[in-house]
């Protein structure tokens, strides 16, 4: 009997260690592209190196594996720059009229969203393209890619997702002006990677900049990031701002938003429409630009060539695991003992990537933004409306008071944190908004204590700069 108890005793300990170990080896997901084809319809071009041009080479993302969840970061195990050169060569031999070009990543991400429900597999995917010419290395052109899929398990799909990114980003070097780049200045191959990324802010050899960063948005609804970009919204729809109300599963996230306008446009001429509104990447009510993240909106807030927006965290899986473990450890009528918060939907920074439209935490791997000092200056004008007195609170702390015609400057040392900015006292029911501070260039809020979710406005440096002078012209 004693050596019975003993045998099932080993059993059930070489059972924990083998469940034990997938979850130790799966800290580290190597992925694989063996066995993935790549298709580029009307090529013009052979791969002849691939160079790993990104910040800081960081991770190429995280999965989450096994039962539990366990997150592992994604690593190629040869390395990225020699797998997917050997990839691309295999795939497309060179031939003797293609052009030898050098793709320079910038980005390459992969990443995987878990509800409770479904999962979603994504992947972006940006580079600088160089033409190898007698004389050295000449830039053509930028390119770059994004996909999505939902699936029960979506680790698998990551690799089928970068080998199509991968030849929808050579199949855009068709359109190339190869006149064009041959003029440009050339560079030595060890030049590549350090060489300053497609800006832009910059225009100049990399393009043009996008009408969205030059020129005020024009109201309407966005349906593809093209049409952002372009500042060119569907403007055929009457639309107004309706306020929603919170639901979110984290108690932690539901105190953190209390006091957050949340929004959505609504059509005005009846409920017709509301099927139009469907599909929309964003909007813009004429002064600020909103984008779709997770089934809600948020807005957006330009840091000198890119944007950021402060969204929902992902569901957080360790919150997930340590609930799973004390209910397995309660058992099934027991009560579930948790010390861990749970962190699902607390306010995060997002950024929009201007070359793919991907929308992913910030600053991330590929933020070229050096951590400094924003400054916010918040101001009412003369003459006021609402209250004699506002005041100003940062992060829950108050920082000051205004007066009509008066204005404060708020410095913001926390390099890519979200600044929570509250008003006590106007006659709005939601006094508070979120926003990673524009470091590139100073901020610039107009305080109009209107009563409505215009009570504020974020003004162009320019003008916001006009009317602080003003309002020292006016005290003095």
């Amino acid at each position: 009997m004693m050596s019975t108890r003993f045998l099932l005793l080993a059993l059930l300990l070489a059972a924990l260690l083998l469940a034990a170990a997938p979850a130790a080896r799966a800290q580290t997901y190597y992925l694989d592209l063996t066995g993935q084809l790549l298709s580029v319809p009307n090529r013009t071009v052979t791969v002849e190196q691939v160079v790993d041009g990104r910040e800081g080479h960081a991770a190429t993302g995280v999965v989450y594996r096994g039962l539990g969840n366990k997150s592992a970061a994604v690593l190629f195990r040869q390395g990225l720059a020699p797998e997917l050169t050997a990839f691309v060569q295999a795939q497309l031999p060179a031939r003797p009229t293609d052009h030898s070009v050098v793709l320079c990543l910038r980005q390459l991400r992969v990443s995987e969203t878990i509800t409770r429900m479904t999962e979603q597999a994504s992947a972006d995917l940006a580079a600088d393209v160089y033409e190898h010419l007698t004389d050295g290395y000449h830039f053509v052109q930028s390119v770059g890619g994004h996909t999505n899929a939902r699936a029960l398990e979506t680790t698998y799909l990551h690799a089928e997702h970068v080998a199509l990114l991968l030849g929808q980003c050579m199949e855009q070097l068709n359109r190339a002006d190869w006149t064009a780049a041959a003029a440009r200045k050339p560079l030595s191959l060890a030049a590549l990677a350090s060489d300053v990324p497609a800006s832009l802010a910059g225009g100049g050899r990399r393009g043009p900049v996008p009408p969205i960063l030059r020129q005020a948005p024009r109201r309407g609804m966005y349906y593809r990031f093209e049409q952002f970009l372009a500042n060119r919204p569907d403007t055929s729809l009457a639309f107004r701002l309706d306020t929603i109300r919170l639901r979110l599963g984290s108690e932690l996230a539901m105190q953190k938003w209390a006091g957050v306008a949340r929004v959505r446009p609504l059509p005005t001429d009846g409920s017709s429409h509301r099927k139009e509104f469907t599909g929309l990447w964003g909007f813009s009510d004429g002064q600020q630009l909103f984008v779709l993240h997770g089934k809600r909106f948020f807005p957006l807030v330009r840091q000198g060539s890119f944007f950021t927006f402060v969204g929902e965290a992902p569901l957080d899986q360790e919150y997930v695991l340590a609930r799973a473990e004390a209910q397995a450890r309660a058992g099934v009528m027991g009560v579930a003992l948790m010390n861990k918060p749970d962190h699902t939907a607390e306010p995060m920074p997002y950024a929009l990537d201007m070359r793919t439209g991907e929308l992913a935490a910030y600053p991330g791997s590929r933020s070229s933004a050096r951590p400094d000092t924003a400054f916010i200056y918040v101001y009412r004008p003369v003459p006021a409306t609402g209250p004699a007195l506002v005041k100003v609170r940062v992060n829950g702390r108050e920082v000051g008071s205004l007066r009509p015609g008066q204005y404060l400057e708020l410095p913001w040392f926390r390099h890519a944190q979200p600044l929570q900015l509250c008003f006590d006292g106007l006659p709005v029911t939601t006094p508070c908004q979120y926003l990673v501070p524009d470091k590139a260039q100073l901020n610039y809020l107009k305080i109009n204590a209107s009563g409505s979710a215009s009570s504020w406005q974020w003004m162009p440096p320019a003008q916001g700069s006009a009317d602080l002078d003003e309002l020292d012209k006016q005290r003095q």
